[in-house]
């Protein structure tokens, strides 16, 4: 009995605990707790919403102007600068960021990082565009749409540009939200107005990096105006510094965009241009809602790595009040997802879905899966554990190939997706397996 009572006093001990978190936490002001992590959570959301609705809403406008086989020459050239913006990008998103993350109150720290980044990205872009000038003067294909790719080299610029990094590690997403907006308003605009026949399709990415160009220089001035930060030199050995700090990141990066993008392309090889649709559409379907838990990630990792630097009790806390609701959210959206794959599909193929409906609903499975690594993932960074990041993604990558081509040629489509998936589980599993490796698992459960 005596027993039964310190249990139940011990119980109702923890649950006062555990409430006194929760009022702690919804009582905070808008510049921290639960408040920040929303507002950066809706900013970004709103962020990727625009990255992915307006270039879709353009499309038929430009298929109709430019011709289907001009926008296929576009698209290409788009992935090929999506990679250079990867390599531009060199992992200061992670990096970067939780430097600033960790030295906020130190403007003379951060302003010394700030022009470093800078300086870094400056220099890797002139890098990639002694690349791109060799690719245009030595391969056919390239030259043959030069301006092209000239032309939208200003994307990877511009992309450089914008200090979203900066942003992210003050939790201050919503001006790089606004920043972002007005470029693809921009970018929507030059479409509409300039873009009338086939040859016009050379100014579409063009178009893109002029948006980004813009929002990127504002970005600067704005960070630099806002925060107070002191206008300084880079120094050469600070830059070769970030830029042995980013390798691994960038490599993990490169490794996370092949993964995600060359399904489509050995499905292609396998099958035909119909398969391929419908696959793309279900994928794109699958992007957009995986692209959820990795805002909530985003959001999640300056603070956690302040949190990582107090101790397993503070951490451990953190997830619990904040993680473990948002799990149960994305179960309900891939739920819902599942429920209605049949509707959302038909927005885009109307009457004529095919199988991308079995597709898209074998995909709801995805993004959970993309949940249960996000903790390890995001301690295993906070640690600077960038070697073991970049081992599992590298894996991955390698496990992704080897599965599409196994399975690709049994089942189609479908053999495609559970490609994506088993690489998605693997992932998790290795994620996971480093944080117990290295004895971080602490940190999740205290």
């Amino acid at each position: 009995m005596e027993a039964d009572s310190k249990w139940r006093a011990a119980n109702w001990l923890q649950k006062r605990r555990y409430i006194y978190y929760f009022f702690e936490l919804i009582s905070m002001d808008s510049t921290s707790g639960r408040s920040r992590l929303f507002s950066n959570f809706l900013a970004l959301s709103i962020l990727q919403g625009a990255n992915f609705l307006l270039p879709v809403l353009v499309m038929p406008f430009v298929i109709k102007k430019i011709g289907a086989d001009g926008y296929g020459v576009v698209a290409v050239a788009q992935v090929v600068m999506l990679i250079m913006g990867t390599v531009a990008d060199y992992g200061f998103n992670l990096t970067a960021t939780r430097s600033i993350a960790l030295n906020r109150v130190d403007t003379q720290k951060n302003a010394r990082l700030f022009f470093t980044v800078l300086a870094c990205k400056m220099f890797i872009c002139l890098v990639l565009l002694g690349i791109l000038l060799l690719l245009v003067t030595l391969i056919p294909f390239f030259n043959n749409h030069a301006q092209l790719y000239l032309l939208g080299f200003t994307w990877v610029i511009g992309q450089s540009l914008l200090v979203s990094w900066f942003f992210q590690g003050v939790e201050k997403m919503k001006y790089i939200t606004i920043f972002t907006l007005l470029a693809r308003l921009l970018f929507v605009v030059l479409v509409f107005a300039f873009i009338r026949q086939k040859q016009d399709y050379r100014f579409f990415i063009f178009f893109m990096g002029a948006g980004s160009i813009a929002a990127g220089l504002f970005s600067i001035y704005q960070a630099v105006h806002i925060f107070k930060l002191p206008v300084t030199k880079p120094v050469w050995r600070d830059v070769l510094h970030e830029l042995k700090e980013g390798w691994p990141v960038m490599l993990s990066n490169i490794s996370i965009n092949t993964f995600l993008s060359i399904n489509v392309f050995i499905l292609r090889l396998f099958t035909n241009d119909f398969v391929a649709g419908y696959y793309s559409v279900a994928e794109k379907i699958f992007l957009a809602t995986r692209q959820i838990p990795v805002i909530f990630s985003q959001v999640i990792y300056p603070p956690l790595c302040q949190l990582v630097q107090k101790g397993k009790q503070p951490t451990s806390r953190f997830f619990k009040s904040v993680y473990l609701p948002f799990v149960a959210l994305m179960f309900i959206a891939s739920a819902v997802l599942f429920a209605f794959s049949s509707f959302i599909v038909s927005l885009f193929l109307g009457n004529e879905s095919g199988p991308a409906v079995l597709l898209l609903r074998i995909f709801c499975l995805g993004p959970l899966i993309v949940c249960l690594h996000i903790p390890a993932s995001q301690l295993l960074m906070a640690f600077n554990q960038k070697k073991n990041y970049l081992r599992v993604l590298g894996y991955g990558t390698v496990i992704n190939l080897i599965s599409n081509l196994l399975l690709v040629n049994v089942w189609g489509a479908v053999g495609t997706v559970t490609s994506v998936l088993i690489t998605e589980l693997f992932i998790t599993i290795a994620f996971n397996r480093e944080l117990f490796r290295n004895k971080l698992a602490g940190y999740i459960s205290k």
